[in-house]
This record gives structure tokens, sequence and C-alpha cells, in this order.
């Protein structure tokens, strides 16, 4: 709609200019080497006829010797030359070998930088309460991103985060869940909790709508009538005819429809503290409502931490968790139940 063909066929045009370059200088790599190699082999068949040919013209050597002259030399090039003749192998397997190996170190570097103190540490309490504690979430380079301290979420309490985009809530979501270790201090949760995150746009593998709602569940652990229940739960119930459909969902669905499969997947799932970050934020208001109150129906026991930035989310949380300016980074404070940022 912005009539951006032109655009594209430039870029797409000077990508596969590259590819073409590449191509060409592979081309003449080939070409050098082929040389090389085709000359070397040429040179080394005339060689030691050149070279035994005076003796036999003078007499000095038989015809019988000149052929095992050659013989004899022909085999000790061979055994001589096997660096020539395994060049492109020996390339071939440098390459692969320089690939591989620069994965692995980049694969160590980033574990060393997240296993290296500070770090943040996410460890088992015997508190019923997600506790943070002295708790500073930071960017990879080590710039003060988020400060939390002495901040409790109780079991069964309902939280609604919210502060300005770019502050860090998706950050400290992911630190809490221990895929975030940049940073220092602690985070407790509670012995044998079942902690679930949910993401703005769920995952679903490749597979029956059944099992990609109840992912990462083993099959079968789920009975389909249950799954199909809880699609139509969420409002999609032409959906719950089709859980035997093997699809890529992730593209088939909108954003809309996947959210309300996330929502079913957590109910389903039944955890005891859900992590909801902006996971209704492509639904209407009144949609947003209605799975607000299908998960107070079905996971009442449940403490429920939303991310969200709509008001009228409010009604569904009684407590408020602010991300607010202090000087570089964003603290978390305590805040009323006024209308989110």
């Amino acid at each position: 709609m912005l009539d951006g063909e032109p655009a594209e066929r430039d870029r797409l045009l000077m990508r596969f200019g590259n590819v073409v370059a590449n191509w060409l200088a592979i081309m003449s790599r080939q070409k050098k080497l082929t040389f090389f190699t085709a000359s070397y082999t040429q040179a080394s068949v005339v060689f030691p006829f050149i070279m035994v040919s005076p003796a036999y013209f003078a007499g000095a050597v038989q015809l019988g010797g000149l052929m095992q002259s050659a013989s004899a030399f022909g085999s000790v090039q061979s055994a001589l030359s096997v660096f020539v003749s395994l060049y492109r192998n020996l390339a071939e397997w440098r390459a692969v070998i320089a690939r591989l190996d620069g994965f692995d170190q980049s694969v160590m570097a980033a574990r060393a930088l997240a296993t290296t103190p500070p770090v943040i540490a996410v460890m088992p309490g015997e508190a019923a309460a997600v506790s943070f504690k002295d708790l500073t979430v930071c960017l990879p380079n080590g710039v003060p991103l988020i400060n939390a301290s002495d901040i409790s979420i109780s079991l069964g309490d309902r939280v609604l985060v919210s502060g300005p985009s770019g502050s860090g809530k998706s950050t400290l979501f992911r630190a809490l869940a221990g895929i975030w270790p940049f940073g220092q201090g602690t985070v407790m949760i509670p012995k044998n909790a079942k902690v679930m995150m949910l993401p703005q746009r769920p995952y679903f593998p490749i597979a029956p709508l059944a099992a990609a709602v109840a992912y990462p569940a083993e099959p079968g652990q789920f009975d389909s009538a249950q799954v199909a229940d809880l699609i139509t739960a969420v409002g999609l119930p032409n959906l719950a005819k089709r859980i035997e459909e093997e699809a890529h969902w992730n593209r088939m669905l909108s954003l809309g429809e996947q959210q309300r499969l996330g929502i079913a997947r957590a109910i389903l799932h039944a955890p005891d503290y859900l992590f909801l970050d902006e996971a209704t934020a492509s639904l209407d208001e009144p949609a947003e409502a209605a799975l607000y109150k299908l998960l107070e129906q079905r996971l009442g026991l449940a403490t429920i931490v939303s991310i969200g930035h709509r008001s009228t989310l409010a009604a569904f949380h009684r407590r408020r968790l602010a991300f607010k300016r202090e000087g570089d980074a964003y603290a978390l404070r305590e805040d009323s139940l006024a209308p989110a940022e």
C-alpha cells in the first residue's frame, strides 16, 4: 500500500548483487586453483622424460629403464603432492572448522557473560510469595535499567504493572523467569510453585491444534474435549472443531486469535503464578474484559501479574506496580490503581 516496489527491487538487487559478487569470487579462485593443479599435473608427466631422455639418447639407459624411471618419479611425485591434490578439501575443512570455532567461541562468551558475577539470582523460597530483594536489572553492557527492592507478590494477588514504553517491563519478567541474568540482586520464587509466562505473541509449534495449545505438555496429557472446551470458552468456537488439524498456527491465525489461545493454554496448565506480558493487547476492550473474567473464574486461586497500558485493566487487579523514572534508570514502586500510563 506504500507503492514500495521500486525500493524493494533496489534492495533485492543489492542483496542479489552480493550473491553474484561472491559467486564470481569463488569462480575466480576456482580458476586459479585449476590452472595451478592442472599445470602441475601436466608438468609432472613430462618432467621425468625430459630429465632421463639425454641418457637414453646417449645409449646409457634402455627404453625399459626410461619407463621405469618415469614410473618411479610418478610414485614419488604422487606421495609428495598430497597437499596439492587435497588443497580444495583442506580449504573446505578449514572453513567448516573456522565457522564451528567461531560459533563455539560466541556460545562460550555469552555463557561467561551470563554467569560471571554480578548476576541476578533466581532462588526458591519458603514464603508463599514472589519477592525482589535489592534487584537491579541491567542491559548486557552493564547499564542499569530497573531497580526493584522489597517488592513482594503474594499467592492469589492481582497486580497490574505499568510504565512508559521501553522502561523494561518485559525485561523484568525475563529476569523473573531466569533468562535475563544481567544485573544483581535476588528474585525469590516459592518452592515448588508452578510459574507461567505468557508473552504478547505466544508460541505455537507446527502441530495439531490441541497439541499446540497444550504445549509444552506431552501429547495426551490433556483430554481433547477439555482443550476444545477451553478454545470455545476463550471465544473461538470455530477453531474448537479443528483441534485435530495440524498447521502452522502462528502464521494462520491473527495475533488476537493467538492471544485467545494463549489464555486457553494458561487456564489449561493452571499455574500458581501467571505473568501476562501485554497478553491481551491485540484484543478490543470487551474481549479483554471477558478473558480476564474467565481467568478469575478458572484460576481464582492463582496469582496474576499483568503488564498493560489500558485504564480498563485496573478493574481486574487489586494492586499496581509502576515504573518511575529515577535518574538514568527506572524504579519499581507501589502505586494506586489510577489509570495506567
